[in-house]
């Protein structure tokens, strides 16, 4: 990344935006057929706050884009790869494409899939976060609402991310 531009999400801030992820939101939403009103109604958003946000100036907090990747129909993982916030600059940067696994057998089952049974398909998103106990126990819990669960899950997978990249998402 360059250290002019602002990251996409930042982990000190705890906020996502910056033209990268502007791009990545208002590209995702059109494949979706989600208008601009439907996505500032989803995010609590007035309309002159999200036209900041689709121009890299107003960025969003986590409670924010559970609710823009429930209106996208977007699971987190994907949500956050097209918005830019888990690029492949954070990849190549050394974020592990499967960082949300737990070390050991689940994650090392994963890689083979990944590499040998599989390359040519994405590895299967909800089968391999089901493996996350953390996550597992999440989308379990009976007490918290599917907005609750996505925010909650955003905010997991972006906490690790930053702890595995040393803060540079």
């Amino acid at each position: 990344m360059n250290q002019s531009e602002s990251p996409s999400w930042d982990g000190t801030g705890g906020t996502a935006g910056g033209p990268v992820f502007a791009a990545g939101l208002r590209a995702l939403a059109a494949e979706r057929g989600v208008s601009d009103a439907k996505l500032a109604s989803a995010a609590a958003l007035s309309d002159g706050e999200l036209a900041q946000v689709f121009a890299g100036e107003h960025r969003l907090t986590v409670s924010a884009l559970g609710r823009l990747a429930a209106a996208l129909r977007s699971r987190p993982i994907e949500f956050l790869q097209r918005t830019g916030i888990l690029s492949l600059d954070a990849y190549a940067s050394g974020l592990d494409p499967l960082y949300f696994l737990p070390e050991g057998q689940i994650r090392y089952d994963a890689r083979i899939y990944m590499r040998e049974i599989n390359p040519r398909h994405p590895v299967p998103e909800t089968d391999m976060t089901r493996r996350n106990p953390s996550l597992r126990a999440l989308l379990d819990d009976e007490l918290l609402d599917g907005a609750g669960k996505v925010e909650l899950e955003l905010a997991y997978l972006l906490r690790v991310a930053v702890q595995q990249t040393g803060g540079s998402l």
